[in-house]
């Protein structure tokens, strides 16, 4: 699972080795979808957009939570979390892939999904998508990210976060920031 951590690393650190800072802050007190979507479009971060998912996590037919993804293969895998796509407090039937066609606009189902690899102690999986929502092949109209060296990463590194957490409302979130610190991992 080393090489799971890995690619987690990767994704994360090809956000800060590009340097990806927008031209126009976004105000982090307004959280007007309208004020992303100005930021968002239009940019390197709409690019980036274009390979961040919604992971719904389904249950009898409902959804019981959803999480963020980041598509890293032509083929459709997708890096997400393992509470997300393996969590422990609820049985899941089924993984359901939503995108982002404009950032003031809830995602879309467009796939399902199948869990390739998990570890809950790095709060890591791989997804793979299976099928589309009409049940025909993947199509491969995601755009992969484009993979990072973790290597090139620095304490105080500015990094761009996208994505769709529990408490960031029904749209794609923007989230500006600096690394921090690292684990032994």
């Amino acid at each position: 699972m080393q090489g799971l951590a890995a690619v987690g690393t990767l994704v994360i650190s090809v956000l800060v080795a590009l340097r990806l800072i927008p031209d126009t802050p976004l105000n982090p007190s307004n959280p007007d979808p309208s004020a992303v979507a100005s930021v968002i479009q239009g940019s390197v971060e709409e690019e980036l957009a274009r390979s961040v998912v919604q992971v719904q996590m389904m249950s009898g037919g409902e959804m019981v939570g959803w999480g963020s993804g980041t598509v890293i293969s032509d083929d459709g895998l997708i890096l997400t979390n393992a509470h997300v796509a393996t969590p422990d407090d609820v049985e899941l039937d089924d993984l359901v892939i939503a995108v982002t066609d404009t950032p003031d606009a809830p995602p879309e189902a467009r796939y399902h999904a199948e869990v390739v690899a998990a570890d809950a102690v790095l709060d890591l999986a791989i997804i793979r998508i299976t099928e589309s929502m009409g049940g025909g092949p993947y199509d491969g109209a995601l755009e992969p990210i484009p993979i990072g060296d973790s290597d090139a990463v620095g304490i105080g590194d500015e990094i761009i976060i996208l994505g769709y957490p529990s408490v960031g409302g029904d749209t794609i979130t923007l989230t500006y920031g600096r690394v921090s610190g690292f684990t032994a991992n």
